[in-house]
């Protein structure tokens, strides 16, 4: 006589659907999870290089303006100083990085414009009073905010700066952006002459100090 079996062989329909959606929860925790790390690491990672190239561009800047020259004849034989700062745009004067052709000085301007179909941040160099033989460089693109404050010799930080008469003493440039999430970077440039070269000299400099003094 055959005798029944106690324990059933393999799964039932409802054991292997439920099986089936355990599993399915699982790795689906798994991907949510994994998905959520790489884009944290993603974006740690973009961020990581975004600050690198922002701050190289920071010491740039900081190079460009120290280097800044104040005072040069008009037109009119006249000495004015040649910087105008703006809460997003500053333009001045330096010696130029060259030679030949290249040498003499250069008017720079740092600003936000565009590059093509991105916004960028862009270093635009001309040959000084010529308004041409120069180029526009854009130094780094994306949805950027450009930001400049000023200080006299009082040390009070200013949104402009349109003095003829004296270069400022101090300048803050502020990069800051929105993506990833909000950053921003930022750095301070000590202009190494704020008077025309001319007011060094001994017999000049009470005259300077008279009408450079106050020229804020």
């Amino acid at each position: 006589m055959t005798r029944k079996r106690s324990v059933r062989d393999g799964f039932t329909l409802i054991e292997a659907l439920a099986s089936l959606v355990l599993a399915t929860m699982l790795f689906g925790g798994l991907s949510l999870y994994t998905g959520t790390w790489l884009r944290h690491w993603q974006g740690m990672i973009a961020r990581g290089g975004q600050e690198d190239t922002v701050a190289v561009i920071l010491d740039r800047m900081v190079e460009d303006l120290e280097a800044a020259q104040p005072g040069y004849s008009n037109s009119g034989g006249a000495t004015e100083v040649r910087f105008t700062g703006h809460a997003d745009k500053v333009t001045f004067v330096r010696p130029a990085l060259g030679y030949e052709r290249r040498a003499g000085l250069d008017d720079i301007t740092y600003s936000m414009g565009r590059a093509g179909a991105d916004a960028a941040l862009i270093r635009a160099r001309r040959d000084h009073m010529m308004g041409e033989g120069g180029e526009d460089l854009p130094l780094v693109r994306g949805d950027l905010k450009l930001s400049f404050s000023y200080a006299g010799p009082d040390g009070a930080l200013n949104p402009e700066w349109t003095s003829t008469n004296r270069m400022p003493s101090l300048v803050r440039i502020e990069i800051s952006g929105s993506s990833p999430r909000p950053w921003r970077q930022w750095a301070y440039a000590r202009l190494r002459v704020e008077l025309p070269a001319r007011c060094g000299a001994a017999q000049a400099l009470a005259p300077c100090l008279q009408r450079y003094g106050n020229g804020f």
